[in-house]
């Protein structure tokens, strides 16, 4: 009898019976943690804590860097072909509006000059004549029209000979200071051939560019502050762009440093700090925001259960995070954290912050 019974224990009937038992006590496990599981439907509410929306005063900065730029600079350029006669400036000197940097020799441009004068002349000798004679009916219409088509060619052609004349003496556009001479007495110039450059530097100016979120809130007039090698120095916002940049997506502004500092230098680069004007935003903690493959998301305390809600992020603080869409002022959200909330589960609020 002992033999039978141990043989029974042995076989394959004993582990069939040891997996049955432990089929139906992973079961019963399984319904016991459905039944007891948090933030499930039908199943026992999950304690977190909540915080209702209300509108806040927010008041944010932008920082970045801009570049430093003379009032006014240009290039100056031979607007006409010649060989230099002569140079009136020095390196690096300041000069005044009009006055006179280079000459080009202009002995062929003077007999021109001379040429289309002398003609222009004879010309209106010409056409007065036959004015008189249209007037006394001596010659046609049509002879009188062409006598005054041909003055009108002739003051052309001595306004044209007498502007490229003119173009052989160039002078300073603007009061300002010059750079390093790019020519020599002597050198044939080409049209285009860079001479000189000129700059006025006061009042200096600094080009910077804020993100597009920034740029509806920007205004001419607004402070800004620049710093330099522990240096700052305060600036009026002149001038927007008129529109976003197409492939940075930011918007252009210019201000004007307010003051003369020589030791500042156009071109280079100046750390920018701009305060914008305080807004009326809504804002909820960090812990309150998930976050999935479509992107941020709160949840809602709607008469003991949560409600998921998609919204759409701002500006990011130490302690909590602007909302731009997808809450209204007396929401409730749920401060989940790490609670095992999901869209329609029971939950139960613990504390209002």
């Amino acid at each position: 009898m002992k033999q039978t019974i141990r043989a029974l224990v042995n076989s394959p009937l004993k582990q069939l019976i040891f997996a049955f038992l432990a089929t139906l006590l992973l079961f019963a496990c399984k319904s016991e943690k459905a039944q007891s599981g948090g933030g499930g439907r039908g199943g026992q509410s999950v304690r977190v804590e909540a915080v209702v929306v209300q509108p806040e005063q927010l008041k944010s900065s932008v920082r970045g860097v801009g570049i430093l730029q003379p009032a006014k600079e240009v290039d100056i350029q031979a607007e006409i072909a010649g060989k230099v006669q002569v140079i009136y400036f020095k390196d690096g000197q300041n000069v005044k509006s009009g006055e006179s940097l280079v000459k080009i020799e202009d002995a062929n441009l003077r007999a021109i000059m001379s040429r289309t004068y002398s003609r222009l002349i004879l010309v209106r000798s010409t056409a007065n004549r036959k004015r008189q004679q249209f007037d006394a009916g001596a010659i046609s219409a049509q002879e009188w029209e062409a006598a005054l088509a041909e003055l009108r060619m002739a003051e052309a052609d001595s306004i044209d000979a007498a502007a490229n004349l003119l173009k052989t003496l160039i002078w300073a556009p603007f009061d300002g200071r010059l750079g390093i001479s790019k020519i020599t007495i002597g050198e044939r110039l080409a049209v285009g051939t860079q001479i000189v450059k000129i700059v006025q530097k006061y009042p200096l100016k600094v080009d910077f560019s804020v993100a597009d979120k920034y740029a509806s809130v920007l205004r001419p007039g607004m402070d800004v502050e620049f710093n330099r090698n522990g240096m700052s120095y305060e600036a009026t916002i002149q001038a927007l762009e008129s529109s976003l940049d197409g492939s940075t997506k930011t918007l252009q502004a210019r201000a004007t440093i307010k003051g003369q500092h020589e030791e500042l230098v156009p071109g280079a680069p100046l750390e920018f700090f701009l305060e914008l004007p305080p807004r009326e935003s809504l804002t909820i903690p960090p812990e309150a925001i998930g976050s999935d493959a479509l992107g941020s998301n709160v949840y809602l305390y709607k008469g003991g259960k949560a409600e998921l809600v998609r919204i759409e992020l701002g500006t990011r603080y130490v302690d909590r995070v602007e909302i731009i869409s997808g809450l209204s002022i007396g929401d409730t959200v749920l401060c989940v954290g790490a609670s095992p909330v999901r869209h329609g589960g029971n939950v139960e609020v613990s504390r209002v912050r």
